[in-house]
């Protein structure tokens, strides 16, 4: 396909985090350079690969000069490489890729297309495994996707996957630097961009994501130490979230409240009563993201307190 820069294209930067990618990274590549929207720049961030992966990328620098290449000088870590990229990024328009998923032709051409005034769009995504067969699943058969989410709706958990999201430059003014706790570039983007603007779904599935069965949650052994990890995770998240310097005074009172009463709901029936109450009272704003029938969201909610 014959590329031409469009000067009635915004310009995009696209920023492709990379560790040992060599398996997928030739067929994910191939389908950014593909995109019907060609105005953009690819920044490439290895993060010290080990495997073929910068050969790889070296081939098609040579072929196309849309591609920026950076090596870091040693390993940053997902959130730290992703917000690299985005600090080099001169685009006032933002995409975020994987290394190792497929992207259709139109991802960028929709995405720029509806995200209008709002700061975020993100999309809907397709299940596909190691092998490239569809899993006849989406990103939203568990997680319902919101449209103009409440900050409050990413406090519990988050539902905008990187991969999914197209985002205005302006973000950066308030989410950079990333807090050194977070666990999550992702979710803190999205807390970030429903607090201070307006985040859009559009409700099109525009990538086929790449599920891995031997991801490194995967390998942790017994259940106990997942919801260990996910716990200590989420604290750290949420920490992050109510030292937030965009916060106004009640929205962080608030973040602190829900914390303290979650924290706090195992030491008897009052305080379990008490989280209760406040999770019935706020599980819309809470909680919109929930999928399944009203009763089993009661018995969802019961257990937010345990």
């Amino acid at each position: 396909m014959m590329h031409m820069n469009s000067s009635t294209q915004p310009f995009v930067s696209i920023v492709m985090c990379v560790y040992n990618g060599e398996d997928y990274l030739e067929e994910q590549i191939d389908s950014i350079l593909n995109q019907t929207h060609s105005n953009f720049e690819l920044l490439i961030l290895d993060d010290r690969s080990t495997d073929d992966s910068k050969d790889i990328i070296q081939r098609f620098l040579r072929k196309d000069s849309r591609i920026r290449y950076y090596e870091n000088d040693t390993n940053l870590g997902f959130n730290k490489n992703f917000e690299k990229g985005f600090s080099l990024s001169t685009g006032d328009l933002i995409a975020v890729s994987d290394q190792d998923d497929i992207w259709n032709e139109n991802k960028i051409e929709k995405l720029v297309c509806n995200i209008g005034d709002h700061l975020l769009i993100y999309s809907n995504s397709t299940l596909i495994d190691e092998s490239g067969r569809l899993l006849n699943r989406t990103l939203d058969c568990d997680v319902k996707h919101v449209d103009k989410p409440s900050y409050k709706s990413f406090l519990d958990g988050n539902f905008i996957t990187g991969h999914t999201c197209l985002f205005k430059k302006g973000l950066f003014t308030y989410a950079f630097p990333f807090p050194r706790k977070i666990s999550y570039y992702d979710w803190w983007l999205g807390f970030t961009a429903s607090y201070v603007g307006e985040v859009k779904y559009l409700n099109e599935t525009l990538t086929q994501y790449r599920i891995h069965t031997t991801s490194v949650i995967q390998e942790i052994e017994g259940a106990k130490g997942k919801q260990d990890i996910k716990s200590r995770d989420k604290y750290l998240q949420l920490e992050s979230f109510a030292k937030a310097d965009f916060l106004q005074s009640q929205d962080r009172k608030f973040i602190e409240k829900f914390v303290k009463r979650k924290s706090e709901a195992n030491k008897g029936t009052l305080a379990f009563l008490t989280c209760y109450g406040f999770i019935l009272q706020h599980h819309k704003a809470l909680y919109p993201w929930y999928n399944k029938s009203m009763v089993k969201k009661l018995n969802f909610l019961r257990k937010q307190c345990k």
